[in-house]
């Protein structure tokens, strides 16, 4: 996706302002606007916001990093039988998780979404908005920013969200064993059925976690 018009950036040297004023964030942005609600909108904006700042505290490239968040929800507008037409349309391959929970498809369209519609293919971004709603015990540091950052954004209140909010700025695996821990104990309050990804996320990441 890299072309004569994207930031040339050491990473560090970027700012929000500049990374969301670049042509290819402006397009984005453009749908969203179209597409998603004002308050999720919104949530999109502050996830980039958090997520660019931790990409600065931890190193990582703040290019990708702002493209993911703003991706990350750009199929949440659909409704299940508009996102499970686009599983269909996109020949995306469903778990049996998934088949059976329409909140899991959109994350899948995302991606999609990100190559057809915007010509993103950097592996990195792509693997960030794919796992951003179970996790991944796999993920790169792109992708656990993410992770974090859907969670934890201001707009966030969750009772966990604080502790994540303190451990992002010094031990990302840290902080995604917390964030794993409370969807995993959201969702048994809920009684419905956990991704294994989210599970595996937990046990991946618990020797980071001290006694």
């Amino acid at each position: 996706m890299r072309g004569t018009n994207e930031i040339d950036e050491n990473p560090m040297d970027t700012t929000l302002a500049e990374l969301r004023a670049h042509p290819k964030s402006i397009e984005i942005q453009q749908y969203l606007s179209d597409k998603l609600s004002a308050k999720r909108l919104q949530h999109v904006l502050s996830v980039q916001e958090m997520a660019v700042d931790l990409a600065y505290t931890h190193k990582a490239d703040t290019w990708q990093t702002s493209l993911a968040a703003l991706l990350h929800d750009s199929a949440k507008w659909m409704n299940a039988k508009e996102l499970y037409d686009a599983v269909r349309c996109y020949e995306i391959h469903l778990d049996p998780i998934e088949k059976m929970n329409p909140s899991l498809l959109h994350p899948l369209v995302g991606v999609k979404l990100a190559i057809e519609k915007f010509a993103v293919t950097e592996l990195e971004i792509l693997e960030a908005v794919r796992n951003h709603t179970t996790g991944h015990p796999s993920m790169g540091v792109i992708s656990q920013i993410l992770y974090i950052a859907d969670f934890a954004e201001p707009g966030r209140t969750h009772k966990t969200v604080d502790l994540v909010r303190k451990f992002a700025y010094t031990d990302l695996a840290r902080a995604v064993h917390h964030v794993a821990h409370a969807k995993i104990e959201h969702l048994l309050k809920k009684g419905v059925m956990i991704h294994p990804n989210t599970l595996h996320t937990y046990n991946s990441t618990l020797a980071y976690v001290e006694n």
